[in-house]
């Protein structure tokens, strides 16, 4: 799910962006991207609290609620009633608390009109095909918290997360005067995998320019990589949802070897390396991660956001076994609440088109 988003301001002019409007319309996909990337930049009620009170947060009128979601949806309408803000914006924008962040933040303050991402799978919520739907809330919420279930991993995977890290870059793609964020990885020293909508819009077409940058995190890098991209429509798969991006020169960085000989099934552990809401590259590690497999498809409950599209997706042994594609929900309690999963395209069918065109990568199978 790439997050789209432009410029609107005109040189010259003052610039009155989404934040000062009162009332606030939620129609507009503004205003949910900020609650979401504020979600996570500040995820408990205290930071959100000592954040508001800063920018002068009239005493008494901080919303409590029982979710960060929520919490931040009814604070950011309390403050737009205030005319807040906009400053609450540019605090978090300056907090080294919300380093990871920041990019994000700098594009919401400006005020850009936002796209809509890409809507995830279509249907009602009946696309997840896990046996356990029914009871999915149950299975979350309890078994996987209580049940046996070990979180110890081998030491070796952390390094080989590391490693791998070197090799996904988060895409930086323009669509004329608007903006987007995914994020893409090496299978060759001069070529990327992602997803097919990220650099081919549904209403603005092709990607008019796109920028892989390998080392957007929170290390030091003497010389960050940052390379140019190109898509080209013969090397994209709009069925699939898969595209491979040429650098303008290759990068001396080792490509992510594709497949795994071992079985993808039920409560496997994944790793995901990703850059959610075109922040600094982060992971998830899920035991029990995996609730479907079938020969196109694996599902999964493993935190990805916005941004995270085009990501792989390892198995316990650090073999790329899908590239992540989508998040949607599955409706609960008679649709009075949505519970998140995650859909990755299975390599295999990739694996299978890259070699028919003559693509080079490297594959572990």
């Amino acid at each position: 799910m790439a997050v789209f988003d432009g410029s609107r301001s005109m040189p010259g002019e003052t610039s009155v962006t989404y934040l000062d409007e009162v009332p606030q319309d939620w129609t507009r996909p503004e205003y949910s991207a900020l609650r979401d990337v504020l979600v996570h930049a500040y995820p408990r009620r205290l930071e959100a609290a000592i954040l508001a009170d800063s920018v002068g947060l009239v005493p008494g009128t901080f919303p409590e609620h029982d979710n960060m979601r929520t919490t931040w949806t009814a604070l950011i309408r309390v403050l737009g009633d205030q005319g807040r803000l906009t400053a609450l914006v540019e605090k978090a924008v300056e907090d080294p608390a919300s380093a990871a962040y920041r990019p994000r933040l700098r594009e919401l303050l400006s005020g850009p009109p936002t796209l809509a991402p890409p809507p995830g799978l279509p249907g009602d919520g009946g696309w997840w095909r896990a046996r356990d739907r029914a009871g999915a809330e149950e299975r979350l919420r309890r078994e996987r918290l209580i049940h046996p279930r070990s979180r110890l991993m081998e030491i070796e995977l952390a390094a080989s997360v590391v490693t791998a890290s070197r090799s996904v870059a988060k895409l930086s793609l323009r669509f004329g005067d608007l903006r987007g964020h995914g994020t893409g990885f090496l299978i060759s020293a001069d070529r990327l995998l992602t997803n097919h909508h990220n650099v081919l819009h549904e209403t603005h077409g092709p990607a008019t320019s796109i920028i892989a940058e390998f080392d957007h995190d929170q290390g030091v890098h003497e010389k960050p990589l940052v390379c140019r991209a190109k898509a080209e429509p013969s090397l994209s798969q709009p069925d699939g949802d898969w595209a491979v991006l040429t650098l303008d020169a290759p990068v001396d960085r080792a490509p992510l070897k594709l497949g795994t000989p071992f079985d993808v099934g039920v409560d496997d552990l994944v790793v995901i390396i990703q850059h959610p809401h075109g922040a600094f590259k982060q992971f998830a590690l899920e035991p029990l991660a995996i609730r479907y497999v079938d020969d196109v498809k694996v599902q999964y409950v493993a935190d990805t956001q916005q941004g995270s599209s085009g990501s792989p997706v390892f198995n316990e042994k650090m073999h790329v076994i899908a590239l992540h594609q989508a998040e949607a929900p599955a409706a609960m309690d008679g649709g009075a609440e949505n519970l998140w999963h995650n859909q990755g395209i299975r390599i295999e069918p990739i694996i299978k088109w890259l070699t028919s065109r003559g693509i080079a990568f490297g594959s572990t199978l």
